[in-house]
């Protein structure tokens, strides 16, 4: 229950963090004000937007609003929703649409308030039953009653929350780089989160949103800089431009920040209640060098699983589906227990050192139920400090 202590903190904190960075913002304004410069609309969609390789680009309308997929495979075939992270769209999912089809029907959905899905701009719109219930409103509307998922960052928001939810309407769940919200916001409440204020200072409204269109949307380059110059070339600048584009108006943002809005309020006032074990398998999947996902995230987020793999990819960062798609579809396939496809050039992914002596290597899934915690990493969170780029 909501108490008034709880409150307090929620707002105190907010304001607090708020006030730091709107001073430190002040003061790069005056020194420097080009780097505040909004960004230069993108008329024209990027060529890539419309590969057909990727699939077809189709709208289901719910009762009240419209929501943009991109669909491939054929629709005889199980199911395979995949959920994007923030700040993201549905083409972050273009190797899985392109390579899992084969296997699944693949939809690649915009979640509300991203790329071409309707973007309402009140908060309550992106509470979150409404939008595990608009997911279940969204598979009625294809015409099917089961699936698969497999999210991404924040689309694990949404994962989570409707498995717990509907069950019996998930096949599988692969949850990649993604704790459980609970987990992510127990670690944001003792500060062990990287970038906490962040997350506070998101509660004001349209200066978050001003912030992340700063210097012609220069977070993009920053996101994808470790892929840029990766030599496995996953990502060129055509792809950065897409994301670009999707993201280039401030009304863009307005709905990926209303996610970080409602999550944080959930913790502070009183929504935030004990969550039954779901009985639904579920494959966690994390880079070691991924700095959102802490291993104490990864040991919490096991105690509301019944049935929880875990996979740590050496080497791999934080945005695994586009950074290694050949061996993030393997290991898919593998727990769903599917044969494995036939990719071409695999991505090498080195599996020594100390993860391969604690989760075991190659491409092996390995479950450790649900006293995950234990068996890895104790009980003791001040030992095993946060993993950065």
């Amino acid at each position: 229950m909501t108490t008034c202590l709880d409150t307090l903190t929620f707002y105190f904190l907010s304001a607090m963090y708020s006030i730091q960075y709107l001073f430190l913002h002040l003061i790069n304004l005056i020194l420097h004000p080009d780097r505040y410069r909004l960004s230069k609309t993108i008329a024209v969609p990027p060529r890539c937007l419309s590969n057909d390789d990727f699939g077809t680009h189709q709208y289901a309308k719910l009762s009240r609003y419209k929501f943009h997929y991109v669909e491939k495979g054929d629709r005889n075939n199980r199911l395979l929703l995949l959920i994007h992270g923030y700040p993201e769209f549905w083409y972050s999912w273009r190797f899985q649409l392109r390579n899992l089809s084969s296997y699944y029907w693949v939809v690649a959905i915009d979640m509300k308030g991203f790329g071409d899905t309707d973007k309402p701009s009140a908060r309550s719109e992106y509470d979150i039953p409404l939008l595990v219930t608009e997911m279940y409103d969204f598979l009625t509307a294809i015409g099917r009653k089961k699936c698969s998922i497999v999210t991404h960052g924040m689309g694990g928001l949404l994962g989570w929350f409707f498995v717990n939810k509907f069950p019996d309407v998930v096949e599988n769940f692969v949850s990649i780089a993604s704790a459980h919200p609970y987990s992510f916001l127990q670690e944001l409440s003792l500060k062990r989160v990287s970038n906490a204020s962040w997350y506070y200072f998101c509660q004001l409204p349209y200066f978050p949103e001003r912030e992340e269109m700063k210097q012609d949307l220069v977070i993009f380059d920053k996101m994808f800089t470790r892929m840029l110059n990766s030599k496995r070339g996953n990502l060129t600048e055509q792809d950065v431009e897409a994301f670009k584009y999707t993201f280039s108006r401030i009304e863009d943002w307005v709905g990926p920040m209303n996610y970080v809005r409602t999550l944080l309020k959930r913790k502070f006032l009183g929504k935030n209640r004990s969550l039954k074990k779901t009985s639904v398998p579920t494959l966690f999947i994390v880079g070691n060098a991924d700095p959102y996902c802490s291993l104490e995230m990864i040991c919490k987020s096991s105690e509301y699983v019944e049935n929880f793999t875990l996979k740590i990819v050496e080497g791999g960062g934080h945005f695994l589906p586009q950074e290694m798609p050949n061996y993030i579809n393997s290991l898919i396939l593998d727990f769903m227990k599917m044969p494995e496809p036939l990719l071409l050039g695999m991505d090498p992914v080195q599996e020594s050192g100390i993860f391969k002596k604690m989760i075991g290597a190659g491409k092996t899934v390995v479950n450790y139920g649900n006293q995950v915690g234990n068996r890895i990493i104790g009980r003791n969170p001040n030992l095993y400090p946060m993993l950065y780029f």
